[in-house]
C-alpha cells in the first residue's frame, strides 16, 4: 500500500510521467515522427522525380547523353534545311506532317472514350447519314470505293467496325486539312479497279499530295492498324516521298492523273520516308536517304523532342514477326525457314521467338529497335500476292529499315527497293528487318526464284 508521503513525493514528476508514459501522447509522438520523416521524404523524392522529369537527359546527335537544350522536330529541320537548301520543299510537308500526327495521336488516344459508347440503331441510322453527307460534300474524286450506305447496314450492331471507319476517316481528314494548311499543297484520293486491291471497307484509301512550289510528291496511308485502337494497341501513320519527274501546277483531272503517275516509282527513288507510332508514346521515326532519326512527341510541350538519335538496327535480332494463321498457304521454303528459327537450328543458333502485333507500324518498330525480321509472304490460300500494298506501306519502311543498316527483299526477285509498282494499290510479298537474318532468309526462299517480270 502506498503512503501519502510517496505520492507526493511523486507530484513533482507526474508531467513528465504522463508525457513519457501516455500510450495516447506516445502515440501520436511516433505518427508525428515517422510523418515527418516521410514528408520530408516525399518532398525530397517528388522535387527530385520533377527536376528530372522536366530536364531529362537528352542524346545528342552522336549519341552521348547530355543535359544541353532539347532538340525539337523544328529546329531540327531548321538545321537541315541550312545545310541542304534544297530540303527547304521537304520541310513544309514534314511540318504539315508533325502538326497533323498530334492532332492524331490525340484521336487515337481518346478513341475507346468517343467510340465504344453508343452501339445503338439510332447511332447507325445517324452515322449512316452523316457519311452520305459528307461524300456529298467531300466530292466524286474523294468517295470510298465500297458503297456506303451498303456497308454500314451490314455491319449494324460491330462497333469495332465504327470505331475503325471513324478513326480511318477522321484521321485522313486530319492529314488532308494539315496539308492544305500550308497552302502550298494539293491531294488526290486514288481509286482503283481491281477487287483485290480495293482498301478495307473502312478504310478511305492512300493520299497523295504534292507541293506546288517544287517537285516532291508524298503518298501516306494516314493509319495503319486502326482495328488495335479499341484494344488500346499501337496503330501509325505511314508515309514516303519521292521526287516527281514533273511537277502538277493546278489541280484540273489531266494533272491529277499525273500525280498519281508520278509516285509509280522504286522505294530506291525515295527522297525520304519514316512513320508515326501511337502507343504508349507518340513516336515519329523518319529518314532523308541517310541517317534515321526518331522524335517523340513530349505531351507537357507539345512537340516532338530528339529522343533516338541515327537509329541502327542490330544486325541480328530473336524475333520474327509474320501472320501464322496463313501458314497453310505459305510455300515449303519459307516454313523450313521458320522451323529453323523455332528450333533453334539457324546460324545464330538461338531459338527465336515469335511476335506479331497486327499494326506494320508496330512490328517494324519494334524490329527496329530489337532486330529480327518482319514477313509478309505470299500464300496460295487467301493473298496470292501479299497483303500489304506496295507503295505506301512496305516500300516506305522498307527504305527507312535500309538506311538503317537493315535489308529488305520481295521474296521473288531480289531487294524490295527495286520494285517499280504498276497500280497505287497493288499489293506485293515483302521480307525486311536485321542484316543477317534477312541474309538468312535469303539463302532458303530465293536461290529457287525464277528472276522474271513483277506481276
Amino acid at each position: 500500500m502506498i503512503h501519502m508521503k510517496q505520492i507526493l513525493l511523486l507530484l513533482p514528476f507526474a508531467p513528465l510521467a504522463t508525457l513519457c508514459f501516455s500510450p495516447v501522447r506516445l502515440a501520436r509522438k511516433t505518427i508525428t515522427k515517422r510523418s515527418s520523416t516521410i514528408l520530408s521524404q516525399s518532398s525530397t523524392a517528388d522535387k527530385e522525380y520533377y527536376v528530372v522529369h522536366q530536364t531529362p537527359p537528352l542524346m545528342s546527335l552522336d549519341n552521348s547523353s547530355s543535359d544541353y537544350e532539347r532538340i525539337t522536330l523544328t529546329r531540327y529541320l531548321n538545321n537541315m534545311v541550312k545545310e541542304d537548301p534544297e530540303l527547304r520543299h521537304v520541310q513544309s510537308l514534314f511540318l504539315s506532317l508533325q502538326m497533323a500526327c498530334k492532332t492524331i495521336s490525340n484521336l487515337v488516344n481518346r478513341a475507346g472514350l468517343v467510340y465504344g459508347v453508343d452501339r445503338s440503331d439510332a447511332f447507325v441510322q445517324e452515322w449512316n447519314k452523316q457519311q452520305q453527307q459528307t461524300e456529298l460534300q467531300a466530292g466524286e474524286e474523294e468517295r470510298i470505293i465500297s458503297n456506303t450506305t451498303a456497308t454500314t447496314t451490314s455491319y449494324p450492331n460491330d462497333g469495332r467496325f465504327y470505331s475503325m471507319k471513324r478513326l480511318d476517316q477522321l484521321s485522313t481528314n486530319v492529314l488532308r486539312n494539315a496539308l492544305r494548311f500550308t497552302g502550298k499543297v494539293h491531294m488526290v484520293t486514288p481509286t482503283t479497279s481491281r477487287k483485290s486491291e480495293q482498301p478495307a471497307e473502312h478504310q478511305p484509301g492512300v493520299l497523295i499530295a504534292s507541293a506546288l512550289d517544287s517537285d516532291y510528291v508524298a503518298v501516306l496511308d494516314p493509319m495503319d492498324g486502326s482495328g488495335n485502337a479499341d484494344a488500346s494497341i499501337c496503330t501509325g501513320t505511314v508515309f514516303g516521298i519521292f521526287e516527281a519527274p514533273n511537277s502538277v501546277d493546278n489541280e484540273n483531272e489531266e494533272n491529277q492523273q499525273r500525280l498519281v503517275e508520278s509516285v509509280l516509282q522504286p522505294a530506291k527513288n525515295m527522297r525520304a520516308a519514316g512513320y508515326c507510332l501511337y502507343s504508349s508514346a507518340t513516336v515519329l521515326v523518319f529518314t532523308f536517304g541517310n541517317d534515321v532519326m526518331g522524335f517523340t512527341l513530349d505531351p507537357q510541350l507539345n512537340e516532338f523532342v530528339l529522343t533516338h538519335p541515327k537509329l541502327t538496327i542490330p544486325a541480328r535480332g530473336n524475333v520474327y514477326s509474320c501472320n501464322e494463321a496463313n501458314s497453310e498457304g505459305w510455300s515449303e521454303d519459307f516454313q523450313s525457314y521458320l522451323k529453323a528459327l523455332k528450333m533453334g537450328n539457324n546460324r545464330g543458333k538461338t531459338r527465336y521467338a515469335h511476335r506479331y502485333v497486327g499494326s506494320m507500324v508496330g512490328d517494324i518498330h519494334r524490329t527496329l529497335l530489337y532486330g529480327g525480321i518482319f514477313c509478309y509472304p505470299c500464300d496460295t490460300l487467301s493473298h496470292p500476292r501479299g497483303n500489304l500494298q506496295l507503295l505506301y506501306k512496305s516500300a516506305p519502311l522498307a527504305f527507312l529499315v535500309t538506311c538503317a543498316g537493315g535489308r529488305s527483299l520481295d521474296g521473288e526477285t531480289g531487294d524490295l527497293l527495286d520494285v517499280t509498282p504498276k497500280r497505287v494499290h497493288q499489293k506485293f510479298p515483302c521480307f525486311m528487318g536485321s542484316p543477317e537474318d534477312v541474309e538468312e532468309l535469303e539463302s532458303y526462299i530465293m536461290p529457287k526464284k525464277k528472276h522474271g517480270e513483277v506481276k
